[in-house]
């Protein structure tokens, strides 16, 4: 037991420790009503910042990531939980296996702040593996009238680029925001493009767009736009 507190307490452990606390914490205020289950949800992914084009909530970088590798869709305060269990263990285990020299406390200050990134970075790994087969679970429970609701909304590109294979963007749904993949198989749109949502591609997740000037007619494809 004492092997036990002397890691789970020790540096970094602890760290990951404290803050998986503060998510029970967070999950145990949210069952008792006192917020809103999906308040960090929109903390973590969206900035905040307004847009002329309409859309109330930019995606944040985060959010990006989480499209990337396949967790869009699942509730950001269970990928936090789950991220931050599964790097307390990669903590814990690392912690064991790598000796802190005695009397040395900047050499294990280094020691441990090298030890913490790895352990994130093996949470990280793990958590894709463990939560990316719950995507598809999320997708079959989800209402299926969702689409049609999303259809011909307008949006903003948050990737580099969205073309006929990757890119994703932010959408307005009325109310927080949504980050969603997209696909534009006739032409590349740069990020920045204001967007409309013009068909679902179940098979990918993701929703087919046009540009809004060539929705509304203002723009050509294959032209220049009227100065």
């Amino acid at each position: 037991m004492s092997t036990f507190l002397h890691y789970a307490l020790g540096f970094p452990t602890f760290i990951f420790g404290a803050l998986l606390l503060c998510m029970l914490l967070y999950w145990l205020i949210a069952l008792l009503g006192l917020v809103e289950t999906d308040s960090l949800d929109q903390w973590l992914l969206f900035d905040g910042s307004d847009h002329a084009h309409g859309v109330e909530h930019s995606v944040s970088a985060l959010a990006g990531l989480l499209l990337k590798v396949g967790l869009g869709g699942i509730p950001a305060t269970v990928i936090l939980t789950v991220l931050l269990l599964l790097s307390w263990l990669a903590s814990y285990v690392l912690c064991h296996l790598v000796p802190m020299p005695e009397g040395w406390a900047l050499l294990n200050l280094l020691i441990g702040s090298a030890l913490a990134v790895a352990a994130l970075v093996l949470g990280f790994a793990a958590t894709v593996v463990v939560l990316r087969p719950l995507r598809g679970l999320v997708a079959r429970i989800a209402p299926p009238e969702t689409p049609q609701v999303l259809l011909g909304r307008t949006g903003l590109v948050r990737s580099g680029v969205v073309n006929a294979t990757q890119g994703y963007g932010s959408v307005d749904d009325g109310g927080g925001g949504l980050n969603v993949q997209m696909r534009s198989p006739e032409r590349d749109l740069p990020r920045g493009t204001e967007i409309v949502l013009i068909e679902h591609l179940p098979e990918h997740n993701a929703w087919r767009v046009v540009s809004k000037a060539e929705f509304d007619g203002s723009e050509i494809p294959g032209l220049l736009p009227p100065v």
